[in-house]
């Protein structure tokens, strides 16, 4: 895809050298230093975090340190990647679980390195679709071309809901968005899904203001 043609608001997470993308890189540097980084699934709180732009983001910013990587979009419901990248939506992660190619085939590269696999058509019935066993054999199918596999899923009340979000793969990363996401959320966010076994591998600020200073947390 011609990096050109990406949406304004999404470009700066492809441009090297820009602030955004250097945030970026050092997330992929953390990431990458846990073990728990082949399939990621990417949730926030409540609609509006930014679980898409971090999951283009990370990316984006993995492919550019020379790893392999992948997007996939989860969120049946409310579908994001193909709106963000300005795409059609006629195939998928749906098409992959109605059909017998593999996932990869129904995806295409954003930027060299770097897969994005849109949700596809919209079942009438997209619980059932994510909740199935096949579901998890065709996203975990990308770690034989993938080195790091995001999913961009429901809200985590959703993910929680679902067995093969919150324990079907590697972990979880929550983003949690610096001005929207209020802080009881947040910790009653985190809390759930510790609660729940989930093995969260961490937490993303999104939406911090250029020049503010925040430590001890990862920055989006």
């Amino acid at each position: 895809m011609n990096l050109g043609a990406l949406k304004g608001s999404v470009r700066p997470l492809f441009e090297a050298g820009s602030p955004l993308r250097r945030r970026f890189e050092e997330l992929a540097e953390n990431l990458l230093s846990r073990e728990s980084s082949g399939c990621v699934v990417v949730t926030g709180p409540e609609r509006g975090a930014g679980c898409t732009s971090v999951c283009l983001g990370l990316g984006a910013a993995l492919a550019s340190m020379g790893r392999r990587a992948a997007v996939v979009d989860c969120n049946l419901a409310e579908p994001q990647l193909h709106r963000m990248l300005g795409e059609p939506n006629f195939v998928g992660l749906t098409s992959a679980l109605a059909g017998e190619k593999p996932l990869e085939h129904y995806g295409h590269e954003a930027v060299p390195g770097l897969l994005v696999v849109p949700t596809g058509p919209v079942p009438a019935d997209p619980d059932s679709q994510i909740e199935s066993q096949r579901f998890v054999e065709v996203v975990s199918g990308l770690r034989e071309s993938r080195e790091v596999v995001l999913l961009d899923a429901p809200v985590a009340a959703g993910v929680l809901d679902s067995a093969a979000l919150s324990h079907g793969f590697d972990g979880v990363l929550l983003v949690v968005h610096a001005t929207r996401t209020a802080k009881r959320l947040a910790r009653e966010t985190t809390d759930s899904l510790l609660e729940a076994g989930v093995n969260l591998i961490g937490v993303v600020l999104n939406g911090v203001p250029e020049g503010a200073e925040r430590r001890g947390e990862g920055r989006a």
